[in-house]
């Protein structure tokens, strides 16, 4: 799995991107620009859901594969994450690319998904959004802009991320109006 990393290796690349968050394989980035990406695509009931809907909230969008492993091995902690942000302005969305609903299915309920999980079955919005790998996860801020980008595996669940996105979310609810 991967290449070796030397310890020294990993301090250079953290001090030469501080804002960057190392989690299991993947890397986690502030968002190099301010994109406003759309979304409006069936959940396994066949309902139209689009990003609207969830205004006013963080929400972690997460392109994924039954056929990709680091895809699966993350889901677990993105189900975490989504446990540990209870209660606060935060959703997660699930989006398959490439897959039919049967396939999406029987792997949603494997592994116990609490969250909507969305079919891409062209990959259209896939390549919209401008993703090149699985996973490839987004975080929006309330106005639906996204904050940052994660490219490979993450260990969602992590302290450094849960603090990141619970500021976020004190940020949309300090907002909202009373």
């Amino acid at each position: 799995k991967g290449y070796p990393v030397k310890p020294w290796i990993l301090l250079a690349v953290a001090m030469l991107s501080p804002v960057s968050i190392y989690t299991g394989a993947g890397e986690l980035s502030p968002a190099a620009s301010q994109q406003r990406p759309n979304l409006r695509l069936p959940d396994l009931e066949g309902r139209q859901r689009q990003l609207d809907e969830y205004r006013g909230q963080v929400v972690l969008v997460n392109f994924w594969a039954s056929w990709c492993t680091p895809c699966l091995d993350e889901m677990p902690s993105i189900q975490r994450l989504a446990a540990a942000m209870r209660g606060t302005p935060f959703a997660v969305i699930a989006v398959n690319v490439g897959e039919g609903e049967r396939r999406v299915r029987a792997m949603a309920e494997r592994l116990g998904l609490g969250f909507p999980v969305l079919l891409d079955q062209d990959s259209a919005v896939f390549n919209q959004w401008g993703a090149t790998v699985l996973p490839t996860t987004y975080v929006l801020d309330g106005e639906g802009v996204v904050r940052y980008l994660g490219r490979g595996p993450l260990e969602w669940d992590s302290g450094d991320v849960v603090e990141m996105l619970k500021g976020i979310a004190s940020d949309e609810a300090g907002s909202r109006p009373q």
